[in-house]
């Protein structure tokens, strides 16, 4: 690894923690370049991250004593590129738009695959328990409903440039309060998984999506964790065309 890539991680490694807690970073140095980018802005008592690396891992340890630890759980959109997840003996695999829950008293490892972005929001842990979303819920959010519909275009409508041009302090928690109103219902929604669930969930993906020039049937199946060949065969059933 150069100096130059040394360099870039300490201070990347420096950055995270002093907003998102203790993260250790990996990077093999097999790419020329490191990449990692924080910003950070407080809405009223809440922070939001926008995030972006290309490291190989970035892990949380359980338990660890730290300024997020027993405080706040993160709320994460994926915003651009693709990331495996291993949280509570789970891997979750984000694409573009997927959004979870995680509780930072649990390990979490985090794999990016080449260069992502995220959107993370440190929401009072206490705020939501009291709104009965314990941890049990936590995880992939379901969000193929009005709520989840929601409360991805809230994230993903978030910048750096949008929250220096309209937030102010009349504001107060608003932000935060909105996505834990949003939450709250969809925890509820069952696992996606039937037929005529993937169906619906492929065609939202595209009603979303549809003026990207990049939308192909490859990046749909992706999307629903499905193959391509039976991604054809969903839309045959319902004498559709995908192309």
């Amino acid at each position: 690894m150069n100096q130059y890539v040394s360099d870039a991680l300490l201070t990347w490694t420096h950055h995270i923690k002093s907003v998102c807690g203790n993260f250790e970073t990996d990077f093999d140095g097999t790419r020329n370049l490191f990449i990692g980018e924080v910003q950070c802005f407080l809405l009223g008592d809440t922070e939001i991250a926008f995030i972006k690396n290309n490291a190989n891992k970035i892990v949380r340890k359980a338990d660890e004593i730290d300024r997020v630890n027993n405080r706040f759980c993160f709320l994460i959109l994926q915003y651009s590129g693709k990331m495996l997840l291993e949280y509570k003996n789970e891997t979750l695999s984000l694409n573009e738009g997927d959004i979870v829950l995680v509780d930072p008293v649990e390990t979490i490892s985090m794999y990016p695959q080449g260069l992502v972005s995220q959107i993370s929001v440190h929401l009072s842990r206490e705020k939501l328990l009291k709104e009965n979303i314990s941890t049990e819920y936590f995880g992939k959010l379901i969000t193929q409903n009005m709520s989840g519909f929601l409360l991805k275009n809230i994230l993903k409508n978030m910048s750096a440039e949008n929250i220096k041009l309209w937030y102010a302090t009349e504001d107060g928690n608003a932000f935060e309060d909105a996505l834990i109103a949003l939450i709250k219902p969809t925890i509820n929604y069952k696992n996606i998984n039937s037929s005529n669930n993937l169906m619906e969930k492929a065609e939202r993906y595209i009603i979303e999506n549809l003026a990207k020039p990049d939308l192909t049937p490859k990046l749909i199946a992706e999307h629903i964790g499905v193959s391509l060949r039976h991604l054809y065969r969903l839309f045959l059933q319902e004498n559709l065309s995908i192309n």
